[in-house]
């Protein structure tokens, strides 16, 4: 179930609903907004000098996908004899997102501005249970979001001309487990608080298919618990995205991509510590099919 400092997601999200649902058809609907993989959009995208004059005001689009997720945790030089540093690993986790995108400035029709797009997603797991070696299971929660700022440019004339889209945007990641004895010690939950800088772009291909692709940088401003336990925890990061994407319809996309996220750390430990281990490599991976609407 998503965690509870993540519920301010969905107020953004019912936003977003109101705001693009009202809206026609638009000329430019771009990118997905699920967590990592932004680049995908509907086909029908255009640039918006081209628009009628009776065009909405404001543009957008929706989404909503599903994902089969994994996560890899693993502690890098780790005290041989430390008992209390747990690997961790789950694959095939189902997944739900739901986003979106809302363009404000359409009405200005200028170039490049009127494509501006404050971006949105949440993405959550159901249900999710984990075991330990010892048999035992644990309720776990796994759920992220993103809010952000878009700016699609287009590289050329024509419907087929590239665009890519520099973006900037806050982001969390949380990872918990349901646990409070002992084991909560061992067990790696993480909480990212984090700055994503990056770039998504999409290539139209043959017909109504297009190639999408993103990358980030993620700055986080915190880790969690399980990097609380160390000292001087320094954590960086990456999100990347690659897909295709097919309009089937009038402002409606379907679009299949793999996404990836890594988190790499190192620590600095010193004799006497509780917790010995050079760094952690955290990795997040999925396999995602969503649809994109713009009313």
């Amino acid at each position: 179930m998503p965690s509870r400092g993540n519920r301010r997601a969905a107020g953004m999200l019912v936003a977003l609903a109101a705001a693009t649902a009202s809206a026609p058809a638009s000329a430019s609907a771009p990118a997905s907004a699920s967590a990592p993989a932004s680049a995908s959009a509907p086909a029908s995208a255009s640039a918006s000098a081209s628009a009628p004059a009776s065009a909405s005001p404001v543009g957008g689009h929706l989404h909503f996908g599903v994902e089969v997720a994994a996560r890899w945790f693993v502690y890098s030089d780790p005290l041989k004899i430390a008992t209390n540093l747990r690997p961790y690993d789950t694959v095939g986790v189902p997944m739900l997102s739901l986003g979106g995108e809302l363009q404000p400035l359409r009405w200005t029709g200028v170039p490049v501005l009127a494509d501006v797009g404050i971006t949105g997603a949440y993405t959550f797991a159901p249900s999710l249970t984990s075991s330990v070696t010892e048999g035992r299971d644990i309720q776990t929660s796994w759920d992220r979001g993103d809010v952000g700022l878009r700016v699609p440019i287009r590289l050329g004339r024509g419907a087929r001309a590239p665009v890519v889209a520099p973006r900037v945007g806050y982001g969390w990641l949380d990872f918990s487990f349901q646990e409070t004895g002992p084991l909560a010690a061992e067990i790696p939950t993480a909480g990212y608080r984090l700055v994503r800088v990056g770039l998504d772009g999409r290539i139209r291909l043959a017909g109504p298919i297009a190639l999408v692709a993103a990358f980030e940088y993620l700055e986080p401003l915190s880790g969690g618990a399980v990097y609380e336990r160390f000292r001087d925890a320094t954590i960086g990061g990456i999100d990347v995205d690659l897909g295709v994407a097919f309009a089937f319809a009038k402002g409606a996309e379907l679009s299949l991509s793999f996404g990836y996220t890594r988190f790499f750390s190192t620590f600095v430990p010193v004799p006497g510590d509780a917790y010995v281990a050079g760094g952690a490599l955290d990795q997040f991976g999925g396999v995602k099919l969503g649809i994109d609407y713009a009313p």
